[in-house]
């Protein structure tokens, strides 16, 4: 089998990173479109930071601060437009997933003018001939999704109450800066929903994976005990730069497409049943997929036995990698159900339904391939 390598983003990681953002946007573009949630950078400064370094090297920044979780395609319309009228020729995201999400989608602003949902649908082609994607800077304030490190946007419709996947080169970034020190003043839900992300891909993509490597394997089985022990760490102490460092390392590692060179890296089979809740009702994604976890570990558990009690070994010191799951979800607050995420039991065979159908091919990596009963049953067991 052969292996083929290629990733061209600059990866920047360290304390004190983010102030070589000026820099970095300098040799890329001279009008920037600065994307960002909704009051978050703002309340901590350090939009007002980002900004001045990059005035500080002669740019024109424009900022879009309209992000919201599970962020809208309405927005990310609005966003183009802006980019189009103004002629701006760089995006940069700063912020979380959904903010990185909205940006890699705005690279696609000046390749026509269509709605960003009509490339879900395939009546857009990614790239059209006669134009390029603008230019990408990645810079993460969240340990969570690894989002700057993969060429996935995850974006939602609400007049449809859906939520997909876009994935294309076009959303690999030129350079990515993950600044630990940032994450410090996240507050404690989204920095709880963040770790459970992460554990999350960690654990879809170790079951998942089509073949063994010790190298990979390892790897995952030392990266979810860093995600076990250091979140609880920065819950108790928000401070603790350096179990913030640690969970940033391994948010990145999670998502890194270096991980393939060790062979055996899996997919995220729980993530698009997660999607279709969320986007039905608008759910934070760490919280569905703390409530969905239990149940589909043990609908898997018996297709690789052996790879659950391993990783449960790996990140817990204990073969019960479900019961610890559970335990280490009640000890962080994140052991949630659907009934009190807002979702309607009545619903739930519908839901189920439209994922098997939308998901098939992350479903397929799945040991033991879920259909849409299945995947109604692990909704009715985590409800």
């Amino acid at each position: 089998m052969l292996t083929t390598f290629s990733w061209p983003a600059k990866v920047i990681f360290g304390i004190g990173s983010i102030g070589v953002l000026g820099r970095e946007a300098s040799k890329l573009g001279k009008k920037v479109l600065l994307v960002t949630g909704i009051n978050s950078a703002r309340q901590t400064g350090l939009l007002d930071k980002a900004v001045r370094n990059l005035e500080d090297k002669d740019l024109d920044v424009f900022v879009f601060d309209k992000i919201v979780s599970n962020p809208r395609v309405s927005t990310i319309d609005e966003g183009a437009s802006i980019i189009r009228s103004k002629g701006l020729d760089l995006i940069i995201g700063l912020g979380g997933g959904s903010v990185m999400d909205t940006a890699k989608s705005l690279t696609l602003a000046k390749t026509n003018n269509k709605p960003i949902w009509e490339y879900t649908e395939g009546a857009v082609s990614f790239v059209e001939p006669e134009t390029s994607p603008l230019p990408l800077i990645l810079a993460s304030t969240v340990a969570a999704s690894g989002s700057e490190q993969d060429m996935a946007s995850v974006i939602s419709n609400w007049e449809t109450r859906q939520k997909r996947v876009l994935v294309s080169s076009a959303f690999l970034s030129k350079v990515s800066i993950i600044d630990p020190e940032l994450t410090i003043t996240l507050p404690r839900k989204p920095t709880a929903q963040g770790g459970v992300d992460i554990f999350s891909h960690l654990v879809e993509k170790y079951i998942s994976a089509p073949s063994v490597s010790m190298i990979t394997d390892s790897i995952y089985g030392v990266l979810l005990k860093v995600v076990v022990e250091s979140l609880p760490q920065v819950l108790n102490k928000p401070d603790d730069i350096e179990a913030r460092n640690l969970l940033a390392w391994a948010s990145t590692m999670a998502c890194s497409p270096s991980m393939f060179l060790g062979g055996g890296v899996g997919s995220l089979p729980l993530h698009p049943m997660g999607f279709s809740l969320s986007g039905k009702y608008d759910i934070a994604h760490g919280d569905v997929q703390a409530a969905l976890l239990p149940a589909w570990m043990k609908y898997t558990y018996s297709a690789c036995p052996e790879r659950f009690r391993f990783l449960g070994l790996q990140g817990f010191g204990k073969e019960d990698i479900v019961g610890e799951t559970e335990n280490w979800l009640e000890k962080i607050g994140m052991k949630h159900n659907l009934q009190g995420l807002g979702a309607d039991y009545n619903d739930l065979v519908s839901i189920a339904k439209d994922c098997a159908q939308n998901a098939i091919p992350q479903l397929k990596a799945n040991p033991n391939v879920p259909d849409a009963a299945a995947i109604a049953k692990i909704y009715k067991e985590s409800y």
